[in-house]
C-alpha cells in the first residue's frame, strides 16, 4: 500500500473542501430557483393578473358559513318589482255574487284592486312594397321611371335591433341571423347584417367624436387596455372613462403612439396600471392602480422563501390600512388631518418594506417587482391630497369588461370596419348606461 505523505493528504482535503463548498453553492442556487418555480405555481386570479379561468391552485379558499336567512329579499332590502305600465285596454271585473249570504243587498264599492297582465302580439314585420312605374312618351318612346331617394331594404328600427343585439348584447352575426328569423319572422343574410352595422357605424361618428371630446375635456380618466383580434392577429382595445362617459378604442398597437392619437394633449388626472406607455402623462397627474398593487404584494407574502413572505405579509397589511384609511374619509369618519397623518405614516412604512425586498439579490423576481413599483411609488398617492381621484383602477376594469364578454362570445373582427363599428356602438352603450340613459333609443335617435 502507497503512503501518503501529510503534503498530499492536505491536498486531498482542500480538493474536497473546494468540491463541498461549490456543491453547496449549487445547492443554494438551485434552493432558489425551486422557491421561484414553487411561486409560479402558487399564482392565482387573487395574486396576478392570471384569469380564474387558468388558475391551478387557489391557495384561498374563501368559505362563508351557512346563512340563516332565507333565500329572497330581505326585510328593508329595496323593492324592484314590477312597475305598473299605462294599459292598452281595461277590464272592469266584478263580483259575480248578486247578493250577501246573509240576505242583505251588495254595494259596489269605489276602491278597486288592479293586476296587470302583459303579453307580446305575435312578431311579424311590417312590409311596406313600393311598386316603381314608368312614363313613356307617345312621340320619341323615351322612358321615364320611377325613383325611391334614399332607399334601403332595412327600416330605421330594424337597423337599430340589428346594431344593439350586435354591439350591445355581445351576440355573433349568426346569433344575430337566427334571432331574426325565430323571433321576429325576419330571413336575412349574414352580408346584409355585416352592411348594416358597417352603415349604423358610419352614422354614429360625429356621436362618437362627441364622445371623445368629452372625455378629452374631463378632469380625469381610468385608462386600461386588453386584447383583441382581427383577421386573426393580436389588436389591442383601448378605454378612456369616467362617471359620465366611456370611450373604447380599437388598434392593432399597444404603444404611446395609440394614446397620441386617441386622446392628444390631455391635461387632465390618469388612473391606470404601471404599464409604461401610460409615461407619456406626466407624474404629477397619474394615479397608480394600488389594486394591481395588492396583488403583487399578495404574491409576495405567498412566497415559499418565508423571509421573502414575511415581508409581503407586512407590505399586505399596509395596502390593506391603506384601503381602510380611504373608505374612513370617504365616509367622513375621520378627520381630514388625521386621515393625512395616518396616510404619509403607512406611505414610509410601505417604503421601508419594498426597499428591503429591492436589496434581496437572491430573489430576482421579487427585486425586479419591487425595483418596479419603487420607479412608480411618488404616483400611487394622488388620491390622498385630490379627492376626486380614485386610489384604484377599477371602473376602468368594470367598463371594459364589456368588450372582454364581447371577446368571449364572438368571433372578432375582421376588417378595420369592423373595430370602427365595436368602438362606436360599445362607446355609445356604455356611456348611455352611465347617464342612466336607453342605450337602443339613444343608437335609434343617432340613425
Amino acid at each position: 500500500m502507497v503512503q501518503l505523505t501529510s503534503i498530499q493528504y492536505e491536498e486531498i482535503i482542500c480538493k474536497f473542501e473546494q468540491e463541498i463548498a461549490k456543491l453547496k453553492q449549487q445547492n443554494k442556487e438551485l434552493t432558489y430557483k425551486i422557491i421561484e418555480l414553487e411561486d409560479k405555481l402558487n399564482l392565482n386570479s387573487s395574486n396576478s393578473n392570471l384569469p380564474t379561468s387558468r388558475e391551478i391552485y387557489r391557495i384561498e379558499r374563501k368559505r362563508r358559513a351557512k346563512s340563516d336567512k332565507k333565500p329572497g329579499g330581505q326585510a328593508g332590502h329595496k323593492y324592484n318589482g314590477y312597475k305598473f305600465k299605462e294599459p292598452d285596454q281595461l277590464i272592469e271585473v266584478f263580483p259575480k255574487e248578486s247578493s250577501c249570504k246573509c240576505g242583505g243587498s251588495l254595494v259596489l264599492d269605489e276602491e278597486s284592486k288592479s293586476h296587470q297582465k302583459i303579453e307580446i302580439p305575435l312578431l311579424k314585420p311590417y312590409v311596406t312594397e313600393y311598386k316603381l312605374h314608368h312614363k313613356v312618351c307617345t312621340k320619341c318612346k323615351r322612358k321615364y321611371k320611377a325613383k325611391l331617394d334614399n332607399y334601403r331594404l332595412l327600416g330605421t328600427n330594424l337597423q337599430s335591433i340589428i346594431g344593439s343585439l350586435g354591439g350591445f348584447f355581445n351576440n355573433s352575426k349568426r346569433d344575430i341571423q337566427e334571432i331574426l328569423s325565430k323571433i321576429f319572422n325576419i330571413d336575412l343574410s349574414l352580408g346584409l347584417i355585416s352592411v348594416t352595422e358597417g352603415r349604423i357605424s358610419a352614422r354614429l361618428e360625429n356621436k362618437y367624436n362627441e364622445l371623445k371630446e368629452v372625455a378629452q375635456n374631463s378632469n380625469h380618466l381610468h385608462l386600461d387596455e386588453t386584447s383583441s383580434n382581427n383577421k386573426g392577429k393580436r389588436h389591442w382595445c383601448w378605454i378612456a372613462a369616467n362617471k359620465m362617459v366611456t370611450v373604447f378604442k380599437l388598434s392593432n398597437s399597444r404603444g404611446q403612439k395609440v394614446i397620441a392619437k386617441f386622446l392628444p394633449d390631455y391635461e387632465g388626472k390618469v388612473i391606470s396600471d404601471r404599464y409604461g406607455v401610460y409615461n407619456v402623462f406626466n407624474k404629477e397627474d397619474r394615479q397608480i392602480c394600488l389594486a394591481h398593487l395588492r396583488r403583487d404584494f399578495k404574491r409576495l407574502a405567498h412566497s415559499k422563501d418565508k423571509e421573502l413572505s414575511e415581508i409581503g405579509i407586512e407590505l399586505l397589511d399596509t395596502i390593506n390600512a391603506v384601503f381602510r384609511l380611504y373608505k374612513l374619509d370617504k365616509s367622513k369618519e375621520m378627520e381630514r388631518l388625521r386621515y393625512l397623518e395616518l396616510m404619509w405614516k403607512v406611505k414610509d412604512r410601505m417604503l421601508y418594506y419594498l426597499e428591503a425586498v429591492a436589496q434581496m439579490n437572491h430573489r430576482k423576481q421579487a427585486k425586479r417587482v419591487a425595483n418596479n413599483i419603487l420607479k412608480s411609488f411618488e404616483m400611487m398617492w394622488l388620491f390622498v391630497e385630490n379627492e376626486q381621484i380614485e386610489p384604484t383602477n377599477n371602473f376602468a376594469e368594470r367598463q371594459i369588461k364589456h368588450h372582454v364578454k364581447y371577446r368571449k362570445n364572438s368571433f372578432f373582427t375582421w376588417s378595420d370596419r369592423g373595430d370602427r363599428f365595436l368602438e362606436r356602438v360599445k362607446s355609445l352603450y356604455a356611456s348611455s348606461k352611465l347617464q342612466n340613459l336607453n342605450p337602443v333609443q339613444q343608437l335609434l335617435a343617432s340613425i
